[in-house]
This record gives C-alpha cells, structure tokens and sequence, in this order.
C-alpha cells in the first residue's frame, strides 16, 4: 500500500520539521489489524502529522474533501498518504462503502470526529459517524491528539492515546447514545493533550 511513501517519508518529516519540532508520543499503542484512528483539527496538514507518528507501521487511509483530491499536486501528494475523496455535500455512499471495506480488510482508517478544521475559540458540533463505523466493524477506536492552532516554528505534540471499543447497549445503538460515545472519543482525544 502507498508505494511512494517509503520514498518520500523521511524528505517529508525533515520538510515539516523545518515549520514545527514535532514530538511524537504513543506508537506503541497501535493495535494490530483495523482500527479508527481519530484525532481533533486545526490545520490542513493534520493528516500528513498523522502518518509522520505512526512511521514504520501500518499506514491509515483517511478521507478528503473531493475539491482538494481534484487540485493536481495537493491531489498527488495526499493519495501518496492514503486519501481517497469524499463529497461532502451529501451521503456519500461510496466513501462509506471504502471505509467500510478498508476496516474489514484489516486496515486503519483516519478520521476527523470534527468534520472540519476548528479554528482557536471555535467549536463544533462532532459528527458520529467514526463511533458508529468502529460499532458495524468491530474495530477499536484509536484516539489521537495533535497541538491545534500552531504557529510557524512552534513544536507540535502528536500523541497517540490507547485504543478502546465504544460502549452501546444493543446493536442498534440511538442517536443519543452515538451522541454520547462521540462526546467521550472527543474528550479522550483533548485530555491527551493535558499528558
């Protein structure tokens, strides 16, 4: 999978250093096989950090917004990462159906519980749908927390926290209860940030 990145990783890392230090914390606690990787944004090279901490390991996918898969080098330079496109103005069915397929396979999936990049005093509303891909697929959620508003030569801390299995109490679990899980993945993401 992603035949480039073994050529580009380490030119890649020595780039994105140059703007921040980055520190890099938890590898450890990637599990084996499919799992979700969530982490909060700010920054639209949240994805590319991502990547950079897991190194040698099992590379994520991770969904982007179909305008910027179609930009010819931005395009290029995230698919070499594992992006494919999703259309954000409605339910994209296909998007899912790859998520869905990537999970099975036994592959690791990056999503952004936050839907979008969530600017110093802003808030937004997180979406469920990473909780409920980890309930129809059985694979562990893998909270990831990244500094958010960084400035140029600032360092950025990207801190992978222990995987765990969001709790339902059927198997169809209700729009609260996915409201609720998605509120305590979020909480878990921000209180690495605390360590």
């Amino acid at each position: 999978m992603y035949y480039g990145l073994k050529v580009i990783y380490w030119p890649v890392l020595f780039v994105m250093s140059l703007l921040h230090f980055p520190i890099f914390k938890g590898r450890e606690h990637l599990p084996e096989g499919g799992a979700l990787l969530c982490a909060n944004h700010s920054g639209l090279a949240d994805p590319v950090w991502v990547v950079l901490l897991m190194r040698d390991k099992q590379m994520p996918w991770f969904m982007a917004k179909k305008e910027v898969m179609d930009a010819p080098v931005l395009g290029r330079f995230l698919s070499w990462f594992g992006a494919f496109p999703v259309d954000r103005d409605g339910a994209d069915i296909n998007a899912i159906k790859k998520s869905l397929g990537y999970l099975k396979n036994g592959d690791k999936l990056l999503i952004f519980p936050e839907g979008t990049r969530v600017k110093k005093g802003k808030q937004v509303e997180p979406k469920s749908g990473a909780v409920l891909l980890a309930h129809r697929t059985g694979v562990p959620i893998v909270p990831i927390y990244l500094t958010p508003n960084r400035k140029p030569f600032q360092p950025i801390r990207c801190i992978m926290g222990e995987p765990y299995h969001p709790e339902f109490s059927s198997r169809r679990p209700s729009n609260e209860e996915l409201e609720a899980e998605t509120k305590k993945l979020m909480q878990k993401i921000y209180d690495l940030g605390k360590t």
